[in-house]
């Protein structure tokens, strides 16, 4: 049995990787004719555009690591009933259920795998080629944003004209400290910096309002003013102007947190996208299911039939999420359901084509 799991393991996996090469260096090859005019008209270097292709293909490899394996069990699994091999295979009492248990192993393990992959080096270097990629081709930052609105769980909301990502600072800031018996504090000043030594926002020219316990306003101006309890992350404000896809996951929580209590209609969109991130490496598995758990029994062209049955299901996947991302944006399913429901879905389908496929 050993013998049978690497071979069918090695044997996926070989399939695979010729497979998710051809597939990445296709698509860099796109992107790079796509970028020939900024290329030619803008003289970059030969070792720039290699460099930058070299940080693209962290995010392509990801991208088509889930039909890559659903064309590698696919044709795996088609080769040895073409070839006659599940023959003996079956004769010596392994069932076709035992014959796809390492695919099913395989395809959890590639899942976690590809969601670390994701979490721990594909964000980050697409950080690094967002800043190439403005640096060679001119392309506009995210970095910096605009109309800021941010609360905090101590209790004050700030909004802000912009954040500069360059030297950490925002302008023209206005903080309000409520309680729950009203407003007890107003600020408004110029600029604010963030000091990494004390962790707090440093306000320059500051005029500060404060609620005395008799309900007067005693107004004053500062030089520099800072609140040792207001310590909202500068990556904060700029991550309202990011795509929450190339946020760290702590920031995105903390993000969709904020957002949830004061733009209900972004939260929607965002956690959709967040959700769709997170959970896109399921896509391994849902794709290898799917292929694990087609029939085979064909006459003729078994490869043929095979590559076409499986991808017509994972085609009806990948509208189905389609679908149901454009429906958690529009709030018309919760942002986890969009997620969710193309998976269930398309995994129901399979197993129900698998039966029908295995009367006939």
């Amino acid at each position: 049995m050993k013998i049978l799991t690497r071979y069918v393991i090695f044997s996926i996996l070989k399939i695979a990787f010729v497979t998710i090469l051809m597939f990445a260096l296709i698509l860099a090859a796109v992107e790079l004719f796509s970028r020939m005019d900024s290329i030619m008209n803008g003289n970059i270097p030969i070792a720039s555009i290699i460099y930058y292709i070299l940080l693209s293909l962290p995010q392509y490899l990801l991208m088509v690591a889930s039909i890559s394996f659903l064309f590698a069990v696919t044709y795996f699994l088609s080769t040895l009933t073409a070839n006659n091999e599940a023959i003996p295979i079956l004769n010596a009492g392994v069932g076709p259920v035992r014959l796809r248990i390492p695919v099913f192993i395989l395809s959890v393990l590639l899942t976690i795998l590809g969601a670390v992959y994701q979490e721990k080096a594909v964000i980050a270097i697409n950080a690094e080629r967002s800043e190439v990629e403005t640096e060679l081709f001119g392309a506009s930052s995210t970095r910096d944003a605009r109309n800021i609105v941010l609360t905090d769980p101590d209790g004050y909301l700030i909004f802000t004209d912009r954040f500069s990502e360059a030297d950490a600072s925002i302008y023209s800031p206005v903080l309000v400290r409520h309680t729950a018996s009203g407003i007890q504090m107003r600020v408004e000043a110029e600029s604010a910096s963030w000091s990494d030594d004390s962790a707090t926002w440093v306000f320059h020219n500051a005029r500060v309002y404060e609620v005395e316990d008799d309900s007067t306003v005693v107004s004053s101006i500062q030089e520099e003013f800072s609140l040792p309890d207001f310590d909202i992350e500068p990556r904060l404000f700029r991550s309202q102007n990011t795509s929450i896809e190339t946020m760290d996951s702590e920031t995105a929580r903390e993000y969709l947190e904020r957002l949830r209590t004061t733009d209900s209609i972004t939260w929607q969109e965002k956690a959709t996208d967040y959700y769709r991130r997170v959970f896109a490496p399921l896509a391994i598995f849902v794709l290898m299911f799917i292929s694990a758990s087609m029939s085979y029994r064909f006459k003729k062209n078994v490869l043929l039939f095979s590559v076409i049955q499986s991808l017509s299901i994972a085609v009806i996947y990948y509208v189905a999420d389609m679908v149901f991302s454009i429906m958690g944006h529009q709030g018309a399913v919760s942002p986890y359901s969009a997620v969710i429901m193309p998976i269930v879905m398309t995994i129901i389908l399979s197993l129900i084509l698998s039966l029908l496929g295995r009367r006939i």
